[in-house]
């Protein structure tokens, strides 16, 4: 079962503006593309703050097997996350929110 963790809107520059929470931690995230330095080099940067940006992850474009809809694969670390990175899903809604929301963040906890 995937936990929804955040809810994102899709800006026309191709990046994503919202709110990652946890029980513990609610932050303000810009995704923003960024050009491939590598092949395995991330498709975009995440940041967190307002105004001056601090960056908190990388997100790799992916596409579903069953769908073939495009996702991103997010890795967000921080210091209350301890040493454990948390990995997200941005998977697009079929409607769209109300509010603007145009993508959820999905995490699926990992049996070890």
């Amino acid at each position: 079962m995937a936990l929804t963790l955040g809810t994102f809107t899709k800006l026309v520059d191709g990046s994503f503006t919202g709110v990652l929470k946890t029980l513990n931690s609610t932050a303000n995230l810009a995704i923003v593309p960024v050009d491939k330095a590598s092949e395995n080099a991330p498709d975009h940067r995440v940041y967190a703050g307002n105004g001056q940006r601090y960056e908190v992850g990388a997100g790799w474009s992916q596409v579903a097997k069953s769908s073939g809809e495009t996702y991103l694969n997010l890795k967000i670390g921080c210091p209350e996350f301890g040493t454990t990175w948390v990995r997200a899903r941005l998977v697009k809604l079929e409607n769209p929110g109300d509010d603007g929301t145009t993508h959820i963040a999905l995490w699926e906890p990992r049996d070890r």
